[in-house]
This record gives structure tokens, sequence and C-alpha cells, in this order.
């Protein structure tokens, strides 16, 4: 298992810090204080028109987006979607983030092109479906064939849903291992 991306929902309500801008003009980040903590939120392109650099700091915000487990980094990255200014906020600071329920229905979806089945994905298939009815979670989860996951040369791939972690040379071995992380907390 080489990569892993971990994708879940997050709302985050506290004051306006500041800004971080690079290239001149472009706001990359914004800094807000939520509890006596500070997160550094990534503002993408659509949303950078919408944010006025003249907000002073201690303006109440709330942000909704999606944060991403950064292996490599070793740490989440927030990416905000929505931004809302609060004028008088009742609500107090909070952090709010919306995991997958482990009742959930899930998928698992394995790459069936060439380079992946030729890899181990048809062996790693067998060994999830007879760890899927081991675990009794055969009714729970089911496993899709998929096309290519655009990561041919590190087959077999697979992305567990709904938590949309992506796993690379996974190898038969690893299955239980995974199907606990993600289905048996």
């Amino acid at each position: 298992m080489s990569k892993t991306t971990t994708t879940s929902q997050f709302r985050l309500v506290g004051q306006l810090e500041s800004f971080v801008i690079k290239k001149g003009d472009k706001v990359k980040y914004l800094r807000m204080k939520v509890e006596e903590k500070e997160y550094w939120l990534k503002i993408p392109k659509k949303l950078r028109p919408e944010i006025d650099l003249t907000m002073m700091t201690g303006t109440w915000l709330e942000i909704t987006g999606n944060r991403e487990f950064k292996k490599k980094k070793g740490f989440f990255e927030l990416e905000a979607s929505q931004i809302k200014l609060l004028p008088n906020p009742d609500i107090p600071c909070a952090v709010v983030v919306s995991e997958p329920e482990s009742s959930s229905v899930g998928k698992i979806l394995v790459c069936q092109k060439s380079s992946c089945w030729k890899r181990g994905g048809e062996s790693l298939c067998q060994r999830l479906e007879q760890e899927l009815e081991e675990q009794g979670l055969s009714d729970r989860i089911k496993i899709k064939l998929t096309g290519c996951l655009k990561q041919c040369k590190k087959g077999p791939n697979v992305v567990i849903m709904p938590h949309k972690a992506r796993y690379s040379q996974v190898k038969p071995r690893e299955v239980e291992e995974l199907l606990t992380k993600h289905f048996n907390p």
C-alpha cells in the first residue's frame, strides 16, 4: 500500500486571522482562528474573486469544504468550497467533520484494465470476495470492477468508497487490514 488519500467534509466557524498571498495579488490561503487553534484553508481559484481582501482581522466566518489527508506531508489539507460572512455569530466556535458512517453501504473499486490485472488484480479480487464473506461484510460492501484508475505502473489499484481512499500496489495479504481499517472501527 503505497499511496493513501482520505477525504471528508468539514465545517469551521471562527475568526479571520489573515490572508496568505502568493505571486503578488493571488490569495492562496486564508488563516482562521477556531478555539485557540489556527487553521490554514486553501482557497481554490474559483473562490478567489469572491474574497474581500478588506475584511478585518476578527471577522467571523463559516467555511465548509473538503479535508484531504496528505500522506507525504503527514497532515490534512483543508480546501474551502464555500465561505460565508457571519455578521453576528450566535454559533460558538466549532469544528465539525463529517465522517462516513460505518453502517453505510460501501464499495471497493478495483481496476480491471490489463496492466493492473497482470500485476495481481484478479487474485486481489478473489481475496477481497473471500475476506468480505469471512468478515460478514458481503451484504454491505460490493466489489466493482472499473476502468483505468490512472496509476497503471503501480497496479493493482483500488479505491475504497465512501472514504475515497486510493491504494496502489495492493497485495492480497493486505486485504484484511484494509477492510478492518475502513469498515470495522
